[in-house]
C-alpha cells in the first residue's frame, strides 16, 4: 500500500514538473529580445501620444482663455454703461453687441454676464437687463440648450438661463423637467418653476416621483420666501400628504411649518400614521411649531409608538407645551426602562406641575438610582 501510494506521488511531482517546464519553455520563446523590444517601442509611442494630447487639451484651454479675456475685455465697459444708463439700450447699441458675440462662446459669456449683472440689481436695472437678454436673441440660444437630446449639464444650464432671465412664457417647456431623471435637470426645474410662477409651482409635488434631497427642499423654500404674498393652496395639501413619494409628503410637512397652516392641523396629525419615520419626525416638529391647546395630548398620545429619538423629542417639546393636565401622563413615563427618557420626563414634570419635583423627589426615596441624580441635575439647572 505504501509502495502505491509513493508511486502515485511521483507520478503527480513528475507530471507537475512537466507542466511547468513547458511553461517555461513557452514563456522563454515568448518573451524573447525581439518581443520585448517591440513592447518598449509600443510603450513610447503611446507615451508620445498621450503627451500630444496632453498638449493640445491645454493649448486649447489657453485659447478658450485668451479668447475669454479679448471677449471680457470689449463686453464689460459696454454692460456696464448699459446698466448705468437710465435710458434703454438704442437699436446700434445692440447691434455693436451682436458683433462681439458672434461665437458660442462669447454669447455664453454674455448671458453668463446677464444673469450676473442681474443677480445684484432689481427694478428697473434687472428689466434693462433682461431687454438687452431679449433684443440680443439670446433667449434662442437657451431655448435650443434645453432640448432633452442635448447633455444633462446643458439642460440645466438652459432652465437656470431661462428662469434668471424671467422668461415666464417658457413656464411649459420648464415644467417638462420637474421629474427628469437626471437630479440636477430635476432641480433647476422645480426652483424654475417657484421662480417664475410663486407658489403655483408647486404643482410639480403631484407628478414628481423622485426623491427631493434636504438641501432641495431648503432652496425650495427660499424660493417661495420671494413672494410675501401667501396664496390659498392649503386644498393641494391633503393630495401632497398622500403621496407616495415620502419625500413630497415631508416638504409638504415643512411648508405647513413654514407657513403655520394650523387650519391643517388634523391632516398634520394623520401624518404621525405614515410608515416612514423621517416623516413622523417632521410631523412632530410640525405640531409643535404650530402648537395649539390640543398640541401635548397628540403628542402624549402617540408617545409609545414613537421611536426613542422622537420620544427625547417629545418630551423636549412638552417642556414647554405641557399642562398640569399632562402630569398624570409624564408621571407614567418616569417609570421608563430608558434613564435619559426619565430625566426629560422628569424636567417636563417639574414645568407643568407645582408638585413635581416633589413626585420626583419621593420616587428618589425608594429607588435612588437613577431618581436621586435627576433631582440633583434638575435642582442644578433651575
Amino acid at each position: 500500500m505504501f509502495l502505491f501510494i509513493s508511486l502515485k506521488c511521483t507520478y503527480l511531482f513528475g507530471g507537475s514538473f512537466y507542466l511547468l517546464n513547458i511553461i517555461q519553455q513557452f514563456m522563454s520563446k515568448l518573451i524573447n529580445v525581439n518581443t520585448l523590444s517591440f513592447a518598449i517601442k509600443v510603450m513610447i509611442v503611446m507615451i508620445i501620444l498621450l503627451i500630444i494630447a496632453i498638449y493640445a487639451f491645454l493649448n486649447d484651454k489657453k485659447k478658450k482663455y485668451f479668447k475669454l479675456v479679448l471677449i471680457r475685455t470689449k463686453l464689460e465697459p459696454l454692460i456696464s454703461q448699459f446698466i448705468i444708463d437710465e435710458s434703454q439700450a438704442t437699436e446700434e447699441q445692440l447691434e455693436e453687441l451682436r458683433v462681439i458675440i458672434d461665437t458660442s462662446l462669447a454669447r455664453q459669456y454674455m448671458i453668463e454676464e446677464l444673469i450676473r449683472s442681474k443677480q445684484n440689481h432689481t427694478g428697473e436695472v434687472a428689466d434693462r437687463i433682461i431687454t438687452i437678454y431679449l433684443g440680443l436673441d439670446l433667449k434662442k440660444y437657451s431655448l435650443q440648450k434645453i432640448n432633452q437630446k442635448n447633455e444633462w449639464y446643458v439642460i440645466a444650464r438652459g432652465i437656470q438661463e431661462l428662469y434668471m432671465m424671467e422668461q415666464h412664457d417658457t413656464f411649459e417647456e420648464i415644467n417638462n423637467f420637474t421629474n427628469a431623471s437626471n437630479e440636477y435637470v430635476r432641480n433647476e426645474a422645480q426652483i424654475g418653476m417657484i421662480h417664475l410662477t410663486g407658489f403655483r409651482g408647486l404643482d410639480f409635488l403631484e407628478t414628481v416621483s423622485y426623491p427631493i434631497t434636504d438641501w432641495q427642499q431648503l432652496k425650495l423654500l427660499e424660493q417661495l420666501k420671494r413672494f410675501p404674498k401667501k396664496e390659498d393652496f392649503s386644498y393641494n395639501i391633503p393630495k401632497w400628504m398622500s403621496s407616495e413619494n415620502n419625500s413630497v409628503v415631508v416638504f409638504t410637512l415643512k411648508i405647513c411649518y413654514e407657513y403655520q397652516l394650523i387650519q391643517l392641523i388634523d391632516e398634520i396629525t394623520n401624518c404621525l400614521n405614515h410608515d416612514s419615520e423621517t416623516v413622523k419626525t417632521q410631523t412632530l416638529e410640525t405640531l409643535v411649531r404650530l402648537e395649539n391647546d390640543q398640541t401635548s395630548k397628540i403628542l402624549l398620545r402617540y408617545f409609545n409608538q414613537a421611536s426613542r429619538s422622537d420620544q427625547i423629542l417629545i418630551l423636549d417639546s412638552l417642556s414647554n407645551l405641557a399642562t398640569e393636565e399632562d402630569a398624570h401622563e409624564l408621571i407614567k413615563i418616569l417609570d421608563h426602562e430608558d434613564n435619559l427618557i426619565k430625566l426629560k420626563a422628569a424636567i417636563a414634570l417639574n414645568k407643568c406641575s407645582s408638585s413635581g419635583m416633589q413626585i420626583v423627589s419621593e420616587k428618589s426615596h425608594s429607588n435612588p438610582e437613577p431618581y436621586q441624580r435627576i433631582v440633583n441635575h434638575i435642582l442644578s439647572t433651575t
